[in-house]
């Protein structure tokens, strides 16, 4: 049955769906970055429709909840030492700091650009370099700044730490993330792009109940090309009253019973290869390879696995699946750039900074002696308690300290070489009223974001803290969507 009207909102730091109908409504919980349900369900009778929730989120290690409220749970893991102990039974890890540091070395000018042979290197031991296109500049510590023209292609390029477009012009990506469950999503598309937006993700919903088919998405795709606009393809389901059931023309199939492509068993409690499964099939590669000169591919959506995210055995794993996926890509054909989101729902910037090189050296596909894979960095850090300023901050100094999200971009995430798309939103539990220095901060360095999430109801972003003042910001100033600059062709 398909549902025409139906819309899902989904809190991308979560894993959690709430099904909603025209108008939209949320709730937000802090939780940092636990790992919550996978959606709710929904149902359409004559003359009415109700809308179940699984909106409860997890912290580390705790379950979930009850439909149409949000539960943060009790008593949750202990994380490693050195934590502080909070109200809800959690010890979260405090200013400890993994073994291995940032090694960078400085490079040497060639040809207009800059040859740089460092990079971030931690306990790997990796410190793989990068080579700037020409017009490119190098900062101190090792991170290209802005770049030039580099060689047109058929394809989006990554060089550097700068996305390029086919004309081979830098794009600093700024748009939103929305849920794709309709081809009427085309409205969305052009009311993005007439804001100013020159980017945006779609996150494919593959459920029977929307009743997409690789025609629709390809229109999708289609209206984004038309608005030059850059786009991230993530793939997403909710539908657990019957079972996530995939649509037939998608392939069909429940998606956490999907034989697994790889060692690790397609199942809600490790998702990453259930993604896999799905991405083998010849509609996705058809559809990524016609648009790969607008899209990149979500190749490691937000991680779950049994490991402790906190820890560094956490990481590990992490980093681990991630060359998994980037492998199983590249055989499969993808010649997409790739990205991978962090570990901990996406939230562990110093897990891109300590093995960011180790697991872009699995990819295959190179373009001017850049690995065609980059980072994600859910920049959701605006928590009424510090945790991630704390927590991130002993990892990423190496000693006890504090770095607030707006300092981390300049720091570490802009130094870095290769690109890191940043993740912006203004939920309670997340950026909250941070998103605002971290948005100028980005514009400062040239560092691109997507927010989360576009608001097909209110025809605008989503700002459930600060409102019609988050959203003119978002939207509305220069270093929002209204200064952001179409990709050219």
């Amino acid at each position: 049955m398909t549902i025409a009207c139906l819309r899902i909102h989904w809190h991308r730091a979560f894993l959690s769906a709430a099904v909603m109908l025209t108008a939209c409504s949320s709730s937000s919980t802090t939780n940092h970055g636990g790992q919550g349900g996978s959606g709710g369900t929904a149902s359409t009778n004559s003359g009415g429709s109700t809308a179940g929730v699984d909106a409860a989120v997890t912290s580390m290690g705790g379950s979930s909840a009850s439909a149409g409220g949000t539960t943060a749970s009790t008593g949750g893991s202990t994380a490693s030492a050195g934590g502080t102990t909070y109200a809800d039974g959690m010890t979260r890890a405090g200013g400890t700091s993994s073994s291995g540091g940032t090694t960078r070395a400085g490079g040497t000018s060639s040809a207009g650009g800059t040859t740089r042979t460092g990079g971030s290197s931690a306990t790997d031991g990796s410190a793989g370099g990068t080579i700037a296109s020409s017009g490119g500049t190098t900062s101190s510590d090792g991170g290209t700044s802005s770049g030039g023209t580099v060689a047109s292609s058929p394809s989006i390029q990554l060089i550097g730490n700068k996305i390029y477009d086919t004309a081979g012009n830098p794009i600093i990506a700024r748009g939103p993330e929305d849920v794709a469950a309709g081809v009427d999503q085309t409205l969305d598309v052009d009311q993005i792009s007439t804001m100013g937006a020159n980017a945006m993700r779609m996150l494919f919903t593959l459920d029977t109940a929307n009743g997409m088919t690789p025609a629709g998405f390809d229109t999708l795709l289609g209206e984004v090309v038309a608005r030059h606009m850059l786009v991230w393809v993530s793939l997403f389901t909710w539908d657990s009253g019957n079972n996530y059931v995939i649509n037939s023309a998608l392939g069909g199939g429940n998606f956490y019973s999907l034989s697994s492509p790889t060692s690790t068993a397609c199942s809600s409690a490790t998702p990453g290869p259930c993604y896999l499964a799905v991405w083998s099939r010849q509609w996705l590669k058809d559809l990524m390879s016609k648009y790969r000169g607008n899209v990149i591919i979500d190749a490691g959506q937000e991680f779950i696995s049994t490991e402790d995210a906190s820890t560094e055995a956490g990481r590990v794993a992490w980093a681990n699946a991630a060359k998994t996926n980037i492998q199983f890509f590249r055989t499969q054909e993808y010649t997409n750039p790739l990205e991978i989101m962090a570990n901990y729902q996406g939230r562990d910037l110093y897990g891109i900074v300590e093995y960011g090189n180790t697991i872009r050296a699995a990819d295959t596909v190179i373009v001017s002696g850049n690995p065609q894979t980059m980072f994600g960095w859910q920049a959701y850090w605006g928590t009424s308690d510090g945790y991630y300023p704390s927590w991130q901050g002993g990892l990423l100094l190496g000693h006890s300290g504090v770095v607030t999200g707006a300092q981390a971009i300049h720091q570490f995430a802009v130094t870095q070489p290769f690109p890191i798309e940043i993740g912006l939103d203004n939920y309670g539990g997340d950026t909250n009223l941070d998103y605002q220095s971290e948005m100028d901060q980005a514009a400062v360095d040239g560092m691109s974001w997507l927010w989360w999430s576009w608001n097909s109801g209110k025809e605008t972003v989503d700002c459930p803290v600060s409102g019609a003042t988050c959203q003119a910001y978002v939207t509305g100033s220069q270093n929002g969507f209204a200064g952001a600059k179409p990709l050219t062709h």
